[in-house]
């Protein structure tokens, strides 16, 4: 019994307080500290806490304490507070995962291998990529891999919103809906929204981009796409 208390919660003390206590009606701490060859200390201790717990009670006579199990089904009560607190701090956790989660993460790509990871970041992905200021330099710089990314975007049927530049010569798909800005819009950066991510490609030399794993921020700049795209010639 003493192995299976220890396991509900109870520390070794104060299980073999109780174990000792089924074997009276009702007992003095000092019978109790003889049986479990206990301090009376410790056992007071344990006492206490089991009283706190609602395992047992105790009755007064003159100047003694005479404690007994209160009811053995107090082990189920006791049992059942435990998973209560158990699915409030649950709760709390995962609250605070979510928050820990929802916090916005920067990474830095450099060079050719850190474009081509993000290029298959966004066929992991899966979802639907709005491209603010597409550039004709995907196919300038990468060509092999920009080939065979957009077999596997059309294998895999992921649409894409791209915005480009008057001017530029788009990447014709027909996973590609395409726009046009005017002139003014022409900048050295490349911007990609997808998911919850938002990734900004520089044409520097080396090139560099960085990614943003941000919900809110996600949302943000594809309601800003949203209002260039009803803005933006066929």
């Amino acid at each position: 019994m003493k192995e299976l208390l220890v396991q509900l919660g109870l520390t070794e003390r104060e299980a073999d307080a109780y174990v000792a206590l089924t074997s009276f009606e009702e007992a003095t701490a000092l019978q109790i500290a003889k049986l479990t060859k206990e301090h009376r200390t410790n056992i007071y201790d344990s006492l206490e806490n089991l009283i706190k717990k609602g395992l047992i009670t105790y009755s007064l006579k003159g100047k003694v304490k005479y404690y007994k199990i209160s009811d053995s089904s107090k082990i189920a009560d006791f049992i059942s507070q435990k998973e209560e607190i158990a699915k409030q701090v649950t709760k709390e956790i995962e609250i605070k995962l979510k928050k820990r989660q929802e916090k916005p993460s920067v990474e830095v790509y450099e060079g050719q291998e850190g474009f081509k990871s993000l290029l298959l970041k966004m066929l992991k992905e899966g979802k639907t990529i709005y491209g603010l200021g597409a550039s004709e330099e995907w196919n300038k710089r990468f060509p092999m891999e920009m080939i065979h990314y957009m077999k596997e975007r059309e294998k895999r049927k992921i649409k894409a919103k791209l915005l480009y530049v008057k001017g530029t010569k788009p990447i014709i798909s027909s996973v590609n809906e395409i726009r046009f800005l005017p002139v003014e819009f022409k900048q050295p950066s490349s911007m990609a929204i997808f998911g919850e991510y938002v990734v900004i490609f520089m044409w520097t030399e080396p090139t560099l981009a960085t990614l943003t794993k941000s919900r809110e921020l996600s949302n943000s700049f594809r309601n800003y796409f949203g209002v260039l795209w009803k803005n933006a010639k066929s």
